[in-house]
């Protein structure tokens, strides 16, 4: 039985051994139904969800390992459960969080994150570009500033500062 650290409850897992396929566990849904994981030797990982009644799986997911840990991370509890704030301010400290929209004549447009020198200069990190609708999160050193991105940063306030002078327009 594993206990839900969020909610207190306790939740029945039946884990079964499947010799040369590795060993799957089968929790009963609150909803209704099952999920099973299959977990392989090799770290791929299928998901079958059964409906109440139901011997056969109505949806069948498969991952590999990477994209596992990736599900693990989003089902995490840092993710779902709800910010301690207190906390996250004591941890934070003098930290600031900025969005900074790149205009058709900043500085930045054109250039990599990396080129962009940003953490060198300014001692901010970008933790995301808003590109449209799209999202890149921990943007890579190659990742190219287009016109309109919209820059999420982390620094102290005069960082953050810096940062803004940064980007501002060539003129």
């Amino acid at each position: 039985m594993v206990t839900n650290e969020l909610t207190g409850s306790a939740i029945e897992v039946r884990e079964v051994t499947l010799p040369g396929i590795g060993k799957k566990y089968v929790m009963p849904l609150r909803a209704g139904g099952n999920l099973a994981i299959v977990v392989r030797p090799d770290g791929e990982r299928q998901m079958y969800h059964f409906r109440e009644q139901e011997d056969r799986p109505c949806d069948v997911v498969k991952v590999d390992k990477e994209e596992a840990q990736q599900v693990a991370n989003l089902l995490g509890q840092p993710l779902v459960g709800a910010p301690d704030l207190e906390r996250l301010k004591l941890v934070l400290g003098g930290l600031e969080i900025e969005w900074i929209e790149l205009g058709v004549d900043s500085t930045l447009i054109g250039t990599t994150v990396g080129a962009s020198a940003l953490r060198t200069k300014t001692g901010v990190s970008i933790v995301a570009i808003m590109r449209g609708e799209q999202a890149i999160p921990n943007p890579r050193v190659d990742t190219v500033f287009e016109a309109g991105d919209t820059i999420l940063i982390i620094g102290s306030n005069p960082e953050i500062e810096a940062a803004r002078d940064a980007v501002r327009s060539r003129a």
